[in-house]
């Protein structure tokens, strides 16, 4: 793909746009250029990884400048920078980018949480608008099995660019862990969405009240509420109460655990609390959710 007669690239929609799609949370997409590039304006939507594989790269991004060659990785924050390429020796530019987005970043955060925390030293992170990382033998082997998926010739699925991405990631969690880190000390608002979902998320099956939930977020009530149903497009009651009732319907069923030893697991005080929620979300009490679906299963 190559970008000429532009003023302004916006990344990724005009790398390959019949592919595009903005429901994506991860996008692999090779890249080549025949010739020099100096100062395109570009507008990245997306995080970027760049895995360059021939030729040179230098970015301006804010007052910070960085050039990396095929010997790194490149990791860029979503914005405005200028980006110059240069042909290697050979009279070849190519990468591979992928791009990412915040979602995917935190979902990659929430996955593996208690590695994260494993690999922190302590130290206060910094902000980076971009961080690089030298080529060892497995980013190496990384790139080329990269390469070779997209040389199957047809768009990759989700599925796997998202395991693409973490298997990346984990690596980097594991070699480079301060470094990695600096992504998260980026994105102070993301970071605050991580925070809730890690909170709510964790304490689905306790007796937490949103009170309690937003004091663990260091928010005010309001703030926590608004920021929660941009997260969850709905409020924390309704989504709790789903939630926890999901929980006691595959306790029900699955485990087959009588009604009156499941309210305590799902953070309910009383039973009959629990089976007057129970019966907002299902229609039905706890027992008789029971027995008419065990019925149909038998």
């Amino acid at each position: 793909m190559i970008f000429a007669g532009m003023n302004v690239i916006n990344l990724p929609q005009d790398l390959n746009p019949a592919q595009y799609r903005a429901e994506d949370r991860v996008l692999i997409r090779p890249y080549t250029s025949p010739c020099n590039t100096k100062k395109n304006r570009v507008i990245l939507h997306r995080n970027m990884i760049n895995l360059l594989i021939e030729g040179r790269k230098t970015v301006i991004y804010g007052g910070q400048t960085t050039t990396v060659n095929d010997n790194a990785i490149l990791f860029l924050a979503a914005g405005s920078c200028l980006t110059t390429n240069v042909k290697s020796d050979n009279g070849n530019f190519q990468s591979v980018l992928l791009y990412f987005s915040d979602e995917a970043l935190l979902d990659f955060y929430m996955k593996y949480d208690r590695l994260i925390q494993a690999q922190q030293s302590g130290k206060q992170l910094p902000a980076a608008s971009f961080i690089t990382f030298e080529k060892d033998v497995f980013l190496r082997n990384y790139i080329e099995s990269v390469r070779h998926l997209l040389q199957l010739g047809q768009p990759l699925p989700q599925e796997i660019c998202i395991l693409k991405f973490e298997e990346l990631l984990l690596y980097l969690l594991q070699t480079a862990p301060d470094t990695l880190l600096q992504l998260r000390a980026n994105a102070t608002g993301s970071m605050q969405d991580f925070e809730i979902r890690k909170a709510v998320e964790g304490n689905i099956t306790r007796p937490v009240t949103v009170e309690e939930l937003a004091f663990l977020c260091s928010m005010s009530l309001s703030t926590f509420k608004r920021r929660f149903t941009k997260i969850y497009s709905t409020s924390p009651q309704r989504w709790l109460l789903e939630q926890k009732m999901q929980v006691a319907a595959r306790l029900l069923l699955d485990q087959q655990t009588k009604p009156g030893d499941v309210y305590d697991q799902v953070g309910y005080e009383s039973h009959s609390s629990f089976t007057k929620a129970f019966r907002q979300v299902f229609g039905v009490t706890p027992s008789a959710y029971q027995e008419q679906n065990l019925n149909v299963q038998a």
